[in-house]
Parts: C-alpha cells; sequence; structure tokens
C-alpha cells in the first residue's frame, strides 16, 4: 500500500518532461545549485551516473532515478515541515515570518524537488526509448535482417 503510493506519486507525469520545468528557471536553477549544481560538480569532478562504476548506461540510470526519489523524499519532508513552521510563524510572530520562511522554503526545498523530479522525467524517456530501440532491433534480427 505505501510503495504503490510512492510509485504513484514519483511517477513522472507526461507534462514533465516539456517546457513545464524549464520555464520556472530549472536548468538555471539546477546548473548554479551551491552543493551539487552542475558547474560546482564538474568542478568537483563528479560523476552522477557512475556508469564505469555499474559498467552499464541502463544500470546506472536506473540507480541514479532511484537516487532521486530519495533526494525529492528528503527535500518533501522538509518542505512541509518549514512551511508548517512559516504557518506557526506567521500566526504567532508577524506575517513577514510567513513570507520569508516561504520563500526559503521555496529555494531551499521546492526547486530541488522540481529539479528532481525533471530530471526522474528524463532518465524515463531515455529508459523508454532504449527499451523501444532494444525491442525494435531484437524484432529486426528475428526477421532475419
Amino acid at each position: 500500500m505505501i510503495q504503490e503510493a510512492a510509485n504513484w506519486y514519483f511517477r513522472p507525469r507526461a507534462f514533465e518532461a516539456g517546457n513545464f520545468y524549464p520555464r520556472l528557471g530549472i536548468r538555471i536553477y539546477k546548473k548554479f545549485l551551491p552543493t551539487s549544481g552542475e558547474v560546482i560538480s564538474r568542478l568537483r569532478g563528479i560523476d552522477r551516473l557512475k556508469i564505469a562504476a555499474t559498467g552499464s548506461r541502463r544500470q546506472a540510470l536506473l540507480n541514479y532515478e532511484r537516487q532521486t526519489r530519495t533526494w525529492e523524499g528528503r527535500h518533501l519532508v522538509s518542505a512541509v515541515l518549514l512551511q508548517a513552521w512559516a504557518v506557526i510563524g506567521g500566526a504567532m510572530v508577524d506575517m513577514e515570518q510567513f513570507w520569508v520562511s516561504s520563500v526559503i522554503n521555496l529555494v531551499v526545498n521546492v526547486y530541488p524537488i522540481m529539479v528532481q523530479r525533471f530530471n526522474r522525467a528524463r532518465i524515463a524517456i531515455v529508459l523508454e526509448n532504449e527499451q523501444r530501440q532494444r525491442a525494435n532491433s531484437s524484432i529486426e534480427r528475428s526477421r532475419g535482417r
């Protein structure tokens, strides 16, 4: 039951592979993310896919897809807690507390969640294309081409 709900939540939606996230600035955010953005990763020599370690591009993509779920889950829990803090702070202190905490939550949690969803949608497309190519080549081999 819990696994089914998690699979439903983490499953990429059709709109996520298109221009939805890029229009929200995900590519820019992803590139300059201070802890693990593309620029920092390149400078530090970090290889996210680790194809050499797994020996298979497909397996590396599957591992990375699983990792995006973990990262997104952490940010999701953190986003809920921080937004609860924002609401409580807004009610007890003032609305400035609410707005400041909400903007921080957007930058620290919501955008990283969108990055992971965008990455997962792109991984799904690559895996589907790979599967389709494998199926087509096996059909051609069975036909004797």
